[in-house]
C-alpha cells in the first residue's frame, strides 16, 4: 500500500488553528437557526399549499394595581415558544415575537407570529397547548387567556399580511425578514441569560423569579448598549441618512 505524503504548510496550521478555535468558542446548547431571508422567496406563489401567517395571543392576568410583569413574556417566548421553534425550524418560513401592556381592552399580550402551511400550523398550536409549563401558568391564573387562529382557516396568505398596512407596500414585504432576526436576537438574549438555570420540575414562584431576573438583564443590556448596538448599526446600514420622528416615542 501506498503511502499518502501529508505536505505540513502555514496555511495548513492556520486553517487547523482557526478551527480549534471555533470549535473551542462554540456553545453547548443548539442555537436556533438564523432567519433565512434571502433563501424564501417573497412572492406566495413560492411557498405552495395553504400557507398563512398564524396567530399565538397569550393575554396576562393585570392587576389595577399593579405594573405589568413583563418576566411572563420571557417565560412564553423561552419555555412555551422556543420548544416549538426548534422543532418545526424548517417548517417555518417566518415567525416574530410581538409584546404589549396597554391599559386598554386588550391589556397585557405577548403573540406568537408564524408564516406557515396550515398541517404545521395545526401541529404547532396543539404542542403548544399540550405545553405543561403553558398549563402551569394557566391554573396560577399568571395567564388569563391564550386566543389561536383557527388552522383550518388560513386567513393570511400574503407576506405583508402582518405588516402595519400604513407602512409603503415594499416595506411590508420586506419587513418580516427584519423583526423575525430582532426576534431571534432577543430570544438569543434569554437563553443566555437563563442558561444556568433548570426548568425542570421548578416551581413557578422560583422560574419566574430567574424570569425577572433575565428581564432585568437584558432591559439593562439595551439601555446601555442598545443605542450603538441597534440604533447606530441599523442607521448605518441605511447610510446614516436623517430620519424624520412624526411623534415623541419610548425606546
Amino acid at each position: 500500500m501506498s503511502k499518502k505524503k501529508i505536505y505540513i504548510t502555514g496555511t495548513n496550521i492556520f486553517l487547523a488553528m482557526i478551527t480549534l478555535l471555533l470549535n473551542a468558542c462554540a456553545p453547548s446548547q443548539t442555537a436556533l437557526p438564523p432567519p433565512r431571508p434571502t433563501a424564501i422567496p417573497l412572492e406566495t406563489s413560492g411557498y405552495g399549499g395553504d400557507v398563512s401567517w398564524w396567530a399565538c395571543r397569550f393575554k396576562m392576568s393585570w392587576p389595577s394595581d399593579a405594573n405589568a410583569n413583563g418576566a411572563v413574556d420571557l417565560f412564553l417566548a423561552h419555555a412555551v415558544v422556543e420548544p416549538v421553534l426548534r422543532a418545526y425550524s424548517e417548517r417555518i418560513y417566518w415567525w416574530r415575537f410581538h409584546r404589549r401592556a396597554v391599559r386598554d381592552k386588550l391589556g397585557h399580550q405577548f403573540s406568537f407570529l408564524f408564516y406557515a402551511e396550515s398541517k404545521v400550523a395545526s401541529k404547532i398550536m396543539e404542542d403548544m397547548r399540550q405545553s405543561h409549563f403553558l398549563q402551569r401558568a394557566l391554573t396560577e391564573k399568571i395567564i388569563e387567556k391564550t386566543m389561536f387562529s383557527n388552522p383550518d382557516k388560513p386567513a393570511r396568505p400574503k407576506i405583508e399580511a402582518m405588516s402595519d398596512p400604513r407602512w409603503s407596500p415594499t416595506l411590508q414585504r420586506n419587513w418580516p425578514s427584519f423583526i423575525m432576526g430582532v426576534s431571534t436576537l432577543w430570544l438569543g438574549l434569554i437563553d443566555d441569560a437563563m442558561a444556568n438555570t433548570s426548568l425542570k420540575n421548578m416551581d413557578l414562584t422560583r422560574l419566574f423569579e430567574q424570569y425577572r431576573q433575565a428581564d432585568v438583564e437584558i432591559t439593562s443590556m439595551w439601555r446601555e448598549e442598545g443605542q450603538h448596538a441597534f440604533l447606530h448599526h441599523l442607521s448605518a446600514i441605511f447610510g446614516y441618512e436623517p430620519l424624520i420622528i412624526r411623534e415623541e416615542i419610548q425606546f
